[in-house]
C-alpha cells in the first residue's frame, strides 16, 4: 500500500513503514510497521538526499550516481520534477525483475543538463520486501557517460550498526561474517563478471532495534557499501552493480536501468530469514516449477567423472529407478570428443561412441526404465580444442595480440555478440529438442578474464555480456516452459536473485561433504530458500575432503535442500541399498513439507541444523548435526523452533525406536540434550554425528 500527504509518501508492507519526503530526497522513517500520526516531517533531522551525487551540496561522501554530463563537468544537481503512484511494476529492459501484485512509487528529478533520474519503490501485497530501482534518460543533445548508478541508497539512524556479509571460495560458498561498523567504508562486491563464490549480494546490517537485510536482482558484478558517518551520525547503504571497469555512454534520447535492489526490515534474523524467503518463492522464482514438487535425481558427475559407457550409464539409471529415484542426469563427457576438460565445449553435437549411439536413443532407454531424464551443457564457454573455436575462433572472449588466459582449460563466449546468442539458443535448443529432456544443468566454470568484444566500448563489456546472457536464457526457457533448468557455477558462484528469476533451483556448491554443507547451506538460508538449493548425497570418503560421513548423515544434510544422489549407485551394497530406498521413500512422503516448509536454522555450542515446519504447524522435520565429537564432552543441547507453542508434539528419532511427548512451548525453550543422537546415531572419522527428528502434532 502506497499512502500520500502532499510530497510526503508512505509505503506499508504487512509488517514495516518506509517513509519518505519526496521534493526533498529524503527518507524519514524504514522500520517496525507504525501509524506515524503527526507531522514526520520533524524526523528527518539532518536532510539525507537519497538522491546522492556531487552537485552544490557538496557532500564528499559516497555517491549514488556518478556522472559526465553534457556540459563538460561532473556536478549534478538534480531536482524534484513529480511523483506518480503507478498501479503495475514497470518492467527493467533486458534485466531481470521481481513481479507481483502491489504498486509502485515512481519519484522524478531532473538536472539543468535535461538528464533525468527516475526512482522506483515497489510494495507487493502479501509480503514485506520493498524492491527498488533506478533509471536515468539523457534529455539533451549530448552523449553522457555514466559512471555509477546505484539502485538503492537508504540511510539509518545512527552508527551502531554490525555488518553481516556471505562470504567464501569455491566449494566454501556463504559462511557468515559479521563485524562492527565502526568508521569509514566497507565494501561487499564482486569484480569476476558473476555474482561470485566469494562474496554474495544478500547482506544484512543489524543492531538492537532489527535487522536490514538487502540483495540485488543481478548475477554479475555488484557492490555493497556501507558508509559510516560519525559526524552526522548516520549509516549510508548502497546497492547496485559494480562501477568496476563501469563507463557507459548513454546517447541523447537513450536511458539506462540500474538492476533492482530490494530491502527489508525484520525484528530478528530467523523473521528477516522468512521474509526473505516468502519473497524469493512468490516473486523472484517463476514459471511451471514455482510451486511443483522437484524430483529427486541421481547424477553421474561424482560417480563417472568423463569416464562412462552407454553400459554403465543404464546400469546406474537401472539401481536409480530400482531405489525410486525420479530423474536420472547425464553429467559432462557426452558431447564432442569430450574425454577430459581440455577440448569440445561448445561442440554441442553426440559422442556417438561413448554413448553408444544417439544421445536421443540414449535418453529413450533412461526413460522406459520410468525415469525422466535430464543433461548437463555449459553454454557460455568454449574449448579452443573444438569445432566451434576452428571455425569460430571471434566468438570466444578474448583481446586481439594478447595470449589470453584460461581456466580449466576453456575459455569464454562472448555473449555480448547477438551471432553467440543466437548460436546458444539454436544449439543448446537442439540438445534439449532431440534429447527430450525435462530437466538441463547449466554449468558456468570460470570467471571473466581478457574482456574484449568488437565494438564494444570497453567500460560497457561487462553489463553488455550480462544483457546478452539474459537474452538466452530467457529466449530458451520460454521455448521449453515444462523444463526444469538448474543453474550451477563452479558450484554456488552465480548464485543471486538475477539467476534465480529463470533457474527455479540452483546448485548450492560442489562441495558435497556434510560436515561442509552445514555451513554453506545455513548461510545460504539466511536469504535464499531451501527450494532453490541442490543437495546431493555422494560418496565416502568424500571426493573434495576425504572425510567419511554416513549414509544417513550424509542423508539428513541433504534433506535441507532439494534431494539428490550424485555417486555410483551401483556400487551399493544390499544394506545401503536398503536404506536409500527407505531414504528416497520418507523424502517423497515428507516432500512437500521439506521443500516449501518454513525453514529455520538451528544453532547452539557444537550444533548446526535446520528446522522446516509445516504451514499450520502440525508437522515438522528436524536435522540437528554435532559438528565436533569429543569423547567425555558435555552433552549438547537444541531449541527448536517454529512451532505451536500451545500444541502437544510426538517427536521420534527417524531410525530408531526413540520417541518423546512434549509441547510446542518446551521443545523451542527448554534446552532438550542431544545424548539419543550421539548414542544412537552412527560416526566416522572426519564425520559430524546427525539425527533425523519427525514432528507430529497430537492435540492443540
Amino acid at each position: 500500500m502506497i499512502k500520500k500527504n502532499g510530497n510526503i509518501f508512505r509505503l506499508e508492507t504487512e509488517n514495516t513503514t518506509l517513509i519518505l519526503r519526496a521534493d526533498t530526497a529524503e527518507y524519514l522513517y524504514y522500520g517496525k510497521k507504525t501509524e506515524a500520526a503527526g507531522d514526520v516531517t520533524v524526523l528527518r533531522g539532518r536532510p539525507r538526499r537519497f538522491v546522492s551525487c556531487l552537485g552544490k551540496d557538496a557532500e564528499y561522501s559516497e555517491q549514488a550516481v556518478s556522472v559526465f554530463n553534457a556540459d563538460g563537468g561532473f556536478v549534478s544537481d538534480f531536482l524534484f520534477s513529480k511523483a506518480r503512484i503507478l498501479s503495475e511494476k514497470p518492467e527493467i529492459p533486458g534485466l531481470p525483475s521481481s513481479y507481483g501484485e502491489g504498486k509502485t512509487l515512481e519519484l522524478k528529478y531532473i538536472d539543468k543538463t535535461k538528464l533525468t533520474l527516475c526512482l522506483y519503490y515497489t510494495v507487493f501485497e502479501d509480503g514485506d520486501v520493498i524492491a527498488v530501482s533506478s533509471r536515468l534518460f539523457n534529455g539533451s543533445k549530448k552523449d553522457v557517460r555514466i559512471r555509477r548508478l546505484m539502485s538503492l541508497r537508504l540511510d539509518l539512524c545512527g552508527t551502531d550498526y554490525e555488518i553481516i556479509t556471505f562470504n567464501g571460495s569455491w566449494a566454501r560458498e556463504r559462511s557468515k561474517f559479521s563485524r562492527a561498523i565502526g568508521s569509514g567504508i566497507f565494501a561487499n562486491e564482486s569484480k569476476k563478471g558473476a555474482s561470485s563464490h566469494e562474496n554474495n549480494p544478500f547482506v544484512m546490517v543489524r543492531n538492537d532495534a532489527g535487522v536490514y537485510a538487502f540483495n540485488l536482482v543481478y548475477s554479475g558484478n555488484h557492490k555493497e557499501l556501507f558508509e559510516s558517518d560519525v559526524r552526522f551520525g548516520t549509516t549510508r547503504v548502497f546497492i547496485g552493480m559494480n562501477d568496476y571497469m563501469f563507463d557507459w555512454k548513454l546517447a541523447p534520447g537513450d536511458s539506462f536501468s540500474s538492476p533492482e535492489a530490494v530491502m527489508c526490515f525484520a525484528p530478528d534474523e530467523d523473521t528477516m530469514s522468512l521474509r526473505m524467503h516468502a519473497f524469493v518463492r512468490e516473486h523472484i522464482v517463476r514459471g511451471k516449477w514455482k510451486k511443483r514438487e522437484r524430483p529427486v535425481l541421481v547424477n553421474n558427475w561424482e560417480g563417472t567423472y568423463f569416464g562412462f559407457n552407454e553400459e554403465k550409464l543404464l546400469a546406474m539409471a537401472r539401481s536409480a529407478a530400482d531405489l525410486g529415484a525420479e530423474l536420472f542426469v547425464l553429467d559432462d563427457g557426452w558431447f564432442g570428443r569430450r574425454d577430459d576438460s581440455s577440448s569440445s565445449l561448445g561442440d554441442w553435437c553426440d559422442y556417438s561412441e561413448k554413448l553408444g549411439g544417439s544421445l536421443a536413443s540414449l535418453a529413450d532407454k533412461i526413460r522406459a526404465l520410468g525415469l525422466s531424464f535430464g543433461i548437463w551443457v555449459e553454454p557460455e564457454m568454449i574449448s579452443e580444442n573444438s569445432d566451434l573455436y576452428r571455425s569460430h575462433p571471434n566468438f570466444a572472449m578474448k583481446i586481439p595480440g594478447r595470449e589470453p588466459f584460461r581456466q580449466r582449460n576453456q575459455l569464454m563466449l562472448n555473449l555480448a555478440d547477438e551471432r553467440v546468442q543466437n548460436y546458444i539458443v539454436r544449439t543448446i535448443g537442439d540438445v534439449i529438442a532431440r534429447s527430450g529432456a525435462s530437466y538441463v544443468k547449466w554449468d558456468f566454470n570460470r570467471a571473466f578474464t581478457d574482456c574484449y568484444g568488437k565494438g564494444i566500448l570497453p567500460g560497457e563489456y561487462y553489463h553488455r555480456y550480462m544483457l546478452g546472457y539474459y537474452s538466452v536464457v530467457s529466449r530458451l526457457m520460454k521455448k521449453f516452459p515444462f523444463v526444469l533448468f538448474e543453474g550451477c557455477a563452479g558450484g554456488g558462484g552465480r548464485f543471486d536473485l538475477g539467476n534465480m528469476c529463470y533457474f527455479p533451483q540452483f546448485w548450492t556448491s560442489d562441495d558435497t561433504d556434510a560436515r561442509e554443507r552445514t555451513e554453506i547451506q545455513a548461510g545460504s538460508s539466511y536469504g535464499y530458500p531451501q527450494t532453490v538449493m541442490g543437495a546431493h548425497v555422494s560418496a565416502c570418503p568424500n571426493h573434495q575432503t576425504g572425510n567419511n560421513t554416513p549414509l544417513s548423515a550424509r542423508f539428513n544434510v541433504a534433506c535441507g535442500g532439494l534431494l539428490g544422489y550424485e555417486l555410483d549407485v551401483t556400487m551399493f551394497s544390499d544394506e545401503e541399498r536398503r536404506a536409500v530406498s527407505e531414504q528416497i521413500s520418507f523424502y517423497k512422503e515428507n516432500r512437500k513439507l521439506l521443500q516449501f516448509g518454513e525453514h529455520y536454522r538451528l544453532e547452539a555450542e557444537n550444533v548446526r541444523g535446520f528446522i522446516t515446519v509445516g504451514k499450520d504447524r502440525s508437522e515438522a522435520v528436524a536435522v540437528v548435526n554435532v559438528v565436533a565429537y569429543r569423547p567425555a564432552m558435555p552433552v549438547p543441547v537444541v531449541r527448536f523452533k517454529g512451532l505451536n507453542a500451545s500444541a502437544l508434539y510426538e517427536v521420534g528419532l527417524r531410525g530408531t525406536d526413540f520417541r518423546f511427548v512434549l509441547s510446542g512451548d518446551l521443545l523451542m525453550n527448554g534446552n532438550i540434550p542431544l545424548d539419543s543422537v550421539l548414542r544412537l546415531m552412527p560416526r566416522e572419522s572426519g564425520s559430524i554425528v546427525s539425527g533425523m527428528f519427525i514432528f507430529r502434532k497430537v492435540r492443540s
